[in-house]
């Protein structure tokens, strides 16, 4: 009888600590650092301006060569074969960058200030923004401007809706009243411009990473 009473008296104590056992929790932290960015980086890309179809893009672009720009009979203005697309993000990590995008007037044949190549070229802002397997793209607060209406604060964003990107598309002034119009105060180039070179430089200056 005692016997028993000790090898119940062990099995309840085993059952006991088996319970303890069960209903113990083991919590593990799962954890995945992204890299944080570290630069800017610029993608620039040509756009067919007849097709819209975009061409090769470049990471190490230094120039957006519109070239030698042809006469459009029907209009009476001198057009590019392209516009450019440049969309901006970072090297080193993610992130989506806010930039100031400013202009300054380079060389100018026309020899006036309100006749230089800022004022024949627009930026066009728009947001990008991955729905499932494809792109949705929208004006952005920023509108159309023409290049030399650039200055200050005027081509900066404030915020970039998350998972989003800003792109700046760069073309020719046409006069298109296709939305986005171009800007009405701008011009184009016809033959009553001088013939030459027209340059300029658009900056891209880094405010937050």
């Amino acid at each position: 009888m005692k016997r028993r009473l000790i090898l119940l008296v062990g099995g309840l104590f085993l059952l006991s600590q088996a319970a303890v056992v069960s209903a113990q929790t083991i919590p593990l932290t799962v954890s995945a650092s992204v890299p944080l960015a570290t630069g800017l980086q610029l993608t620039v890309t040509p756009v067919n301006a007849t097709t819209n179809v975009f061409g090769t893009s470049s990471t190490t672009a230094t120039t957006i060569p519109f070239g030698t720009l042809t006469f459009n009979t029907t209009l009476g203005i001198y057009l590019p074969a392209n516009y450019y697309s440049i969309d901006i993000g970072t090297t080193g990590g993610a992130g989506s960058p806010i930039v100031a995008v400013t202009y300054v007037e380079g060389t100018n044949p026309n020899a006036v200030a309100t006749n230089g190549l800022g004022t024949k070229t627009t930026a066009t802002f728009v947001t990008e923004a991955l729905s499932g397997t494809s792109t949705v793209e929208t004006l952005s607060s920023l509108g159309k401007k023409r290049l030399i209406d650039l200055t200050g604060t005027a081509g900066q964003l404030s915020t970039i809706p998350s998972g989003s990107w800003e792109r700046v598309y760069v073309g020719i002034w046409t006069g298109s009243t296709t939305a986005p119009a171009d800007p009405s105060n701008g011009k184009p180039f016809t033959n009553t411009d001088v013939g030459g070179t027209y340059t300029g430089t658009l900056t891209f200056t880094v405010v937050t990473l």
